[in-house]
């Protein structure tokens, strides 16, 4: 049935994943694993911060591992704590409590095995990642059955468990693409359309708008893109398929810019898409003008530009159905461009820029355009970036342009437009 594949728009389970707040281990840089253990005052610190934050939004159940680590990060925003084993982390067996350095000193060339084949076993007796994998994979998808509808859940956990669960959406070729989840790094999974999909990535957008990975890279020499959605327009509020097609931001776009452009600030090098919702939104992060790039466009949707969902499904049901439904990526609207065509452009135009070694380079484009880079640097094999769910207007995301490739910082970071009633 062609409807299958498009439940209504609002229906939806959304798990907010959050990385517990600073150990004492982690100050000490030795690795816990399932060694209990106590904040840091840094941590302890950061909960007044994260708690003021969540303290906002609305959940149905906060969930916890019943590390000490985790429930103190999840008390700090709810006073109803149900713990379960399922979202504990990784065990690192004889590896627990010693240092990365050690470890690779003394036990190199297994731990270089155990993060390859991930079937070994991590410090000879733990895990390895493949069963890590599987478990934090059933117990996501666990929780997604045991939701309804509309239902939110707070699930506070571990870094070494939160890659488990990053694997299905943003695994690399041969090598981790996305950095090591924060603390108090917010991460949100989406389930719709019939499967979870990533809607933002280690958002520590609480603790301001540049994380300390972010800084941490720019100190050290290396570039760092910023990727910008652009703010809302009547189209967005539509629903309808702009592509290419020429729309302004509306009133709810301009205030979105605005708190934009307060939240993160002004830069020296600001790229934009030459559409005008893009513009408009480049120049509130803008000190000295904005430089228009053809390639930063949104996806061409040939004939479907400025139609709704629903008036495309009545015309080309089979176009529809062929595309996301079976995963063919044919030209959108007859007329238009491929995903893939798309994800080539966009990402010669982000290997073109200019990117500056000594501070960020800010590129504002569209959410089709920006998801297409971000799943091109992923071995998931999506059709039409399938894996992530469409980021908020004025959205924020870092990547690091290293030596070893890019890597993704963060993912659809919006703590700015939290304000907003």
């Amino acid at each position: 049935m062609i409807g299958q594949p498009y439940p209504p728009l609002d229906t939806r389970k959304e798990i907010v994943f959050i990385r517990h707040a600073e150990s004492q281990a982690n100050l000490d840089g030795v690795w816990n694993g399932r060694t209990d253990g106590g904040l840091s005052p840094a941590g302890e610190a950061s909960l007044e911060v994260l708690g003021r934050r969540l303290s906002t939004w609305e959940f149905d159940a906060v969930v916890s591992s019943p590390l000490s680590r985790a429930v103190r990060t999840a008390e700090s925003f709810s006073d109803e704590v149900v713990v379960d084993e399922a979202f504990i982390e990784i065990d690192l067996g004889r590896w627990e409590g010693m240092a990365l350095e050690e470890v690779q000193s003394k036990h190199g060339e297994r731990l270089k095995q155990a993060l390859s084949t991930r079937t070994i076993r991590m410090g000879e007796t733990g895990e390895t990642l493949e069963e890590a994998g599987q478990r934090a994979i059933a117990a996501v998808d666990r929780l997604f059955e045991q939701m309804g509808d509309d239902e939110r859940v707070a699930v506070v956990t571990h870094g070494g468990f939160m890659q488990s669960v990053l694997h299905r959406h943003l695994a690399g070729d041969g090598r981790r693409i996305h950095a090591f989840t924060s603390n108090t790094g917010i991460t949100r999974i989406i389930h719709q359309f019939g499967r979870p999909r990533l809607a933002s990535f280690n958002d520590t957008g609480h603790m301001g708008p540049r994380s300390e990975l972010v800084q941490r890279h720019v100190q050290g020499g290396e570039p760092v893109l910023t990727l910008i959605r652009h703010g809302q327009t009547r189209a967005n509020l539509e629903r309808r398929w702009q592509g290419q097609g020429d729309w302004g931001l509306d009133e709810l776009g301009h205030r979105q810019a605005d708190l934009l452009g307060e939240w993160y600030g002004r830069h020296q090098t600001v790229y934009t898409s030459p559409l005008q919702r893009a513009t408009a939104t480049a120049e509130r992060v803008a000190m000295n003008g904005v430089i228009p790039v053809d390639d930063l466009m949104e996806l061409n949707m040939g004939e479907w530009e400025g139609l709704t969902t629903e008036e495309i499904l009545e015309k080309w049901p089979e176009d529809m159905e062929t595309i996301y439904a079976n995963g063919v990526d044919l030209p959108r609207g007859g007329t238009g461009e491929s995903w893939s065509q798309l994800t080539i452009r966009f990402a010669a135009a982000v290997d073109a820029l200019e990117h500056r070694g000594d501070g960020l380079t800010v590129a504002v484009a569209h959410g089709g355009a920006i998801r297409s880079y971000v799943s091109s640097l992923t071995n998931t094999g999506d059709s039409h970036s399938e894996s992530l769910y469409t980021h908020p207007n004025t959205s924020v995301t870092h990547i690091a342009m290293t030596g070893r490739g890019p890597e993704i910082l963060d993912f659809a970071v919006a703590a700015h437009l939290e304000s907003l009633p």
